[in-house]
């Protein structure tokens, strides 16, 4: 029993995404087909967590920025969806399961983390019960096979739970250096209609070229939108230097079948320094 709870299982397996390994390297390789590469790998990228078929091609493109790098650890931030208490949440899970790959946590760099910055946590529940983090999965093992992950959730937007995952990501980057991609899993703006959906998205996409590192206005809680600012506003303090660039976006609005049902914006990111 607890070597099974080490394990972190599929929560959207056969949901969001393919539950047999073949189907789902074969949906993947159609995703990534025609995605564009850059000259110089990006340090670091945006990109959604629907399903497959909602935002797959846009997480494509994101992840896409990041070929030519050879890292050795992927660092994945994720937003905590259920109401959890504030901070920042490390796994007691020592592997993440999708079908087909079992990923290693880095968990000497973790322990070191956990006892280097008190304000961390280290707590499966929040991991267990999100998708913020799976739903990058199929694409690093897809892009880089083998390599060891380092995910973590944050909870939560006060001001002391941006300064923990601040602090976290400036100790991994002393520790890793350009050895390592961090992906950082978000969506975008939430709304009754694709068109403001696009214009708080757009918004929000320029707002990571300006100086001002405040919380975005059009965030709502209730909703999820913008569901990872937490961690984005981490990031840009820990690297004031990466400058971002809007590979591709879209909206969920195309998939509606009832006219009621919310707009997911989906934007693939990259920055490099």
């Amino acid at each position: 029993m607890y070597t099974e709870r080490l394990i972190r299982a599929p929560l959207l397996a056969g949901i969001f995404y393919p539950s047999d390994a073949g189907q789902l390297q074969s949906e993947l390789r159609r995703l990534t087909q025609g995605a564009k590469t850059m000259p110089r790998p990006a340090c670091a990228i945006i990109a959604p967590h629907g399903s497959l078929m909602y935002s797959g091609k846009i997480v494509a493109e994101a992840w896409s920025t990041l070929v030519g790098a050879t890292p050795s650890l992927i660092v994945i931030a994720g937003p905590a969806h259920l109401p959890y208490e504030e901070g920042v949440f490390l796994p007691e899970s020592t592997q993440f399961e999708i079908p087909g790959t079992l990923f290693s946590v880095d968990s000497g760099l973790e322990e070191y983390l956990l006892a280097r910055i008190p304000a961390l946590k280290k707590n499966d529940l929040p991991h267990l019960e999100d998708h913020s983090i799976e739903m990058q999965l199929p694409f690093a093992a897809y892009f880089f096979p083998g390599v060891p992950i380092l995910p973590f959730l944050v909870s939560g937007r006060e001001q002391r739970t941006v300064e923990a995952a601040t602090e976290l990501l400036q100790e991994i980057r002393i520790c890793v250096g350009n050895k390592g991609v961090l992906v950082i899993s978000s969506d975008l703006a939430v709304s009754e209609t694709a068109e403001t959906c696009d214009s708080l998205s757009r918004e929000f996409i320029a707002s990571l070229s300006e100086p001002s590192n405040e919380p975005f206005h059009g965030f709502d809680a209730s909703r999820h939108s913008f569901c990872g600012e937490a961690a984005i506003r981490a990031f840009r303090t820990a690297c004031p230097h990466a400058k971002p660039m809007l590979v591709d976006y879209a909206n969920s609005s195309a998939f509606r079948e009832h006219g009621d049902e919310l707009v997911v914006g989906y934007g693939a990111i990259s920055f490099k320094e």
